[in-house]
């Protein structure tokens, strides 16, 4: 059922019958409340009238007895029985009498007289209001003697009396009836305009709420009801509603940061490539990992809650028991370390296998878990016994080709390769480039990606051939094309278990094929793209930067009175100042960049992954200030110039013909102002580049007007709580823009090249006042110097830095080096190389914000690093975010495991600062401690007099 039905449903729910509505239960309340008032005041009212009934009856009784009083007397005196029974007829006159009788003074009877009762329904209603019978009786005197001479008596009949007043009551309680039941039509019909319409109007809006998004439809009410009780009940749902909105906002954030979290624990725990299992404290599976499930045969969630028994054969559990419990008893959440054995495991049908085993605990707040590291080594140990027989055939197989052979064995990660092909690659003798660089660091950089992928692909199983061409780098430095072909050799789940195959020379075939690409894509005077490879390498560059999300720039440039030049000079010396102008233009653009001759003097730039279009700017003044330098040719001094129009992409254009259509106009626009001049599509962009030229040339003076400083943030250790280092943090201070964050002008500053000034800059300050504070008789901290991915890859750089420490006279053990995780990865195996290099010197080498990036143990164990530094982020939310905790607890854990120093960055609370305790994370830093410092403010706040220096003062 969908949305619409369940809101329909919902209507259909609140329409009530009619004994059920609010409006009929007070109608009916009110009716016999009124009623039951009715009755009351009836039977008041009636036994009023009653009463009355009787004192007039009485009253007219005795008047008729008083009338005939004087004849019944006269009769009774003479005993005139005629006389009596006259007057006694004359009373039966009075219709209620049925019973008169006259007693003469002896006590007898003189006359009497009787009729019947009158009979009716209502008699005994009659009887019961007048329970008593009316009997009246009177004396009969002589006035004229003052004689007593008899008695008068007369009975009365009740129902006579009571008919009358039945008469009226019924018409009383007949009015009472009738009003009863108009008035409780009216309620039900007022009571029911005036409350249960507007309810059941309430009611229906209520129902009719998306239960999803309550705030969309909110309750209203007509305005005679807006300061009553439905106007106050309206607006307290609606409160309440949107309170219901706000709680399902917010709930809905925190699920997708939990979501986010669970992702990026869970990504960083199956990017590991061991096994890895978390137990709780009897035992049983918390966690596992993808390779984990692998490993013993699980699906996703069918691991969890078993025994950890059920995983270790049998006679290798009391070893493996022993040595978790006694990693659960260890207090503080200390880590058993790598205390790895070797054991059987089992596999969920059964199957037994080796493995490398090694416990340690992770501790969140009283819960403690057991974090258990595993590896299959079953292939290493196969592979061990068949090396000999593998290397044998290999041997035999190698003697009947001509090509190369190669045999990587990935149990034990040795890689043989035959000597025909070493010879190939002019390491003579058997000697193999291999035995301390990675195959990724022979080969061409433009290669290297894709060929280590193509690798991946195959071994992953995503191919089913593997068939590769690519460049190594020979023993000489010359670049030599290989066509590789290879075999692997699978388990029985498809995984690798060794790699052969071979290793062709196809150099000269080609450079045959090159030869005849370079010949159709590039013009024949210059060299540079011509137009066909201008307009190819355009399109792939818009379709790249569509995925990517980055900017394409188009540069097209018209060289300024060339045609004077050639006219003047002749076209000989016009073609050789083009072919120097398209190889000042190579010069003056970045490498990535692809620089054409349109025809004539016409050329074109195509720059793309520009960050932002204010780079195409930088390119442009870039040229501008490179033509400004005069041309020799045949011995004359040529100067010449150009106007650049500038279009981009997707902010002008979105496609190629457009994108040379709207750079052309800029460039027109440029000519008509002068020339030498660069001119955007679009005017807003002539304004962000002149202010970001503007702040790039600040950046630039910076360093020549001494407008850096260094501040110095301490490092505090776990135990001791006192400072054992510090880290050099750069500050800018300009004249007329104040304090500029580094989060500003370093990313410029590694887009321009000037990082590389800058960190030399950095280094030297901070050598300098390491200096210093010895010269002072100061004990100085180790300082971290941050240093950029274009310092490390700049070239010599471990040469430099080793020049710079003699220079000034510091030892390596005074310096630590901080470079990020996620610059490195951009050439991986020149910086391990670089950065074991600058280990061998004695200097420490940290991984700044740690769990940013990569995170991968692999890479761990390939860098030369001493110190893990775990970025703000994660401890800033590891009180108030459990995943976020687990990341932080398991961060901490590898490092310790791996013998790294772990360094908490961001500390601000004590909350923090318990949590990291508990972990035991070495050491500590932020703004809980200090924040960074000026030289001399931390010189007095953190630094100490040696003991000799102490002793002579």
């Amino acid at each position: 059922m969908g949305p619409e039905d369940g809101k329909v449903a919902a209507r259909k729910k609140v329409r009530l019958p009619l004994r059920k509505r609010l409006s009929y239960k007070q109608a009916r309340n009110t009716a016999l409340l009124t009623l039951a008032l009715g009755i009351i005041l009836n039977t008041a009212q009636i036994t009023y009238d009653l009463f009355n009934v009787e004192q007039q009856t009485d009253q007219l009784v005795q008047q008729v007895l008083s009338t005939a009083r004087q004849p019944a007397a006269e009769a009774a005196y003479a005993f005139d029985q005629a006389l009596a029974e006259r007057v006694l007829t004359g009373l039966f006159e009075y219709r209620p009498l049925y019973h008169a009788v006259i007693y003469e003074d002896f006590g007898n009877q003189l006359a009497a007289k009787d009729r019947p009762e009158t009979e009716g329904g209502l008699k005994w209603l009659a009887e019961i209001l007048l329970p008593q019978e009316k009997t009246f009786s009177i004396q009969l005197v002589i006035e004229r003697h003052h004689q007593n001479v008899g008695v008068l008596k007369v009975s009365v009949d009740r129902y006579l009396i009571a008919l009358d007043f039945f008469r009226r009551s019924a018409i009383v309680l007949g009015v009472g009836l009738v009003w009863t039941v108009a008035l409780a039509l009216i309620l039900v019909v007022v009571f029911y305009i005036s409350l249960s319409k507007p309810f059941l109007r309430l009611t229906r809006g209520i129902a009719a709420v998306d239960a999803r998004r309550p705030a969309d439809l909110l309750l209203t009410v007509p305005p005679q009801h807006a300061d009553d009780e439905l106007g106050l009940l309206a607006s307290t749902t609606n409160e309440l509603l949107l309170e219901f909105d706000r709680a399902l906002v917010e709930r809905e954030r925190v699920e997708a940061r939990l979501r986010e979290r669970e992702t990026h624990l869970s990504g960083i725990m199956d990017n590991v490539a061991d096994g890895i299992i978390t137990l709780d404290e009897d035992l049983r599976v918390a966690t596992m990992n993808r390779a984990a499930h692998q490993l013993f045969g699980y699906e996703p969630g069918q691991a969890g809650g078993q025994p950890f028994v059920s995983f270790i054969a049998d006679e290798d559990w009391p070893r493996v028991s022993m040595e978790l419990m006694t990693s659960l008893r260890r207090q503080g959440g200390s880590h058993s370390g790598e205390q790895r054995s070797e054991v059987q495991g089992r596999r969920r049908d059964g199957t037994v296998f080796a493995m490398a085993f090694s416990v340690s605990q992770m501790r969140l707040g009283a819960r403690r878990t057991a974090i258990c590291v595993i590896q299959d080594i079953t292939q290493r140990k196969r592979s061990e016994r068949a090396v000999r027989e593998s290397e044998e055939r290999l041997k035999q197989a190698v003697s009947a080709t001509r090509s190369g052979v190669f045999d990587a064995d990935f149990a034990t990660g040795l890689t043989w390769w035959s000597p025909e092909f070493l010879e190939m690659l002019g390491y003579p003798g058997g000697a193999s480039p291999w035995h301390d660089k990675p195959l990724e660091a022979l080969l061409h950089p433009d290669d290297a990606p894709a060929t280590m992928s193509t690798i991946e692909r195959y071994l992953s199983g995503e191919s089913g051939d593997y068939l590769s061409v690519f460049r190594l780098r020979k023993n000489d430095g010359s670049w030599l094309w290989i066509e590789a072909r290879g075999l692997a050799i699978r388990d029985e789940r498809g995984r690798p278990l060794r790699f052969t195959g071979t290793m062709t020379d196809v150099t000269d075939r080609k450079r045959f094929e090159e030869q005849l690409l370079y010949v159709s894509t590039h013009d024949p005077l210059t060299g540079l793209a011509n137009r066909t490879l201008l307009q190819d390498r355009l399109q792939h560059a818009i379709a790249h930067g569509a995925r990517k999300g980055t900017s394409v720039a188009v540069l097209v440039m018209d060289l300024d009175r060339f045609k004077l030049v050639n006219d003047s000079l002749g076209s000989q010396v016009g073609d050789k100042l083009l072919r120097a102008l398209g190889q000042r233009l190579v010069s003056c653009v970045r490498a990535a960049d692809t620089v054409g001759r349109m025809g004539a003097d016409e050329f074109m730039v195509i720059a793309e992954d520009l960050p932002e279009p204010q780079v195409a700017a930088r390119i442009a003044e870039a040229i501008l200030v490179g033509l400004t330098r005069p041309f020799a040719i045949d011995g004359q001094q040529l100067f010449i110039t150009t106007s650049i129009g500038i279009s981009l992409f997707p902010g002008d254009a979105s496609d190629t013909d457009a994108l040379l259509r709207d750079a052309a106009t800029a460039m027109d626009n440029a000519k008509a102002a002068g020339g030498n001049s660069y001119q955007f599509f679009t005017p807003r962009m002539n304004e962000e580049a002149v202010a970001r030229l503007s702040m790039e040339h600040a950046l630039r003076e910076a360093l020549d007007l001494n407008q850096f400083t260094l501040h110095y943030q301490p490092k505090i250790d776990l135990e001791t709580l006192q400072p054992v280092g510090t880290e050099a943090l750069i500050r800018w201070h300009h004249p007329e823009m104040g304090s500029v964050s580094p989060a500003r002008f370093i990313p410029m500053a590694e887009e321009n090249g000037l990082i590389v000034p800058i960190g030399e800059w950095v280094m030297r300050t901070a050598l300098t006042q390491i200096r210093a504070w010895q010269e002072q008789g100061l004990q100085p901290l180790p300082v971290a110097v941050n240093v950029s991915v274009r310092q490390v890859s700049s070239g010599q750089f471990a040469e430099r830095v080793r020049q710079l420490l003699q220079e000034y006279g510091v030892g390596p053990e005074f310096l630590e080096l901080e470079i990020t995780e996620t610059a490195m990865m951009s050439n991986l195996a020149y910086i391990a190389d670089t950065l074991a290099e600058l280990r061998s010197q004695g200097i420490s080498i940290a991984i700044d914000d740690f769990g940013t990036g990569y995170s991968s143990l692999s890479y761990l164990r390939r860098l030369p690093i001493t110190t893990l530094k775990i970025d703000r982020s994660f401890v800033s939310e590891a009180t108030s975010n459990t995943d976020t905790a687990a990341i932080a607890a398991t961060i901490i854990a590898m490092g310790r495991q791996l013998g790294l120093t772990v360094v908490a960055e961001g500390i601000e609370t004590e909350e923090q600062l318990d949590f990291l305790r508990r972990h035991q994370c070495d050491q500590l830093q932020g703004f809980f401690f200090s924040k960074p410092r000026p030289a001399d403010d931390f010189c007095k706040t953190f630094l100490k007099p040696t003991k000799m220096h102490a002793v002579a003062s």
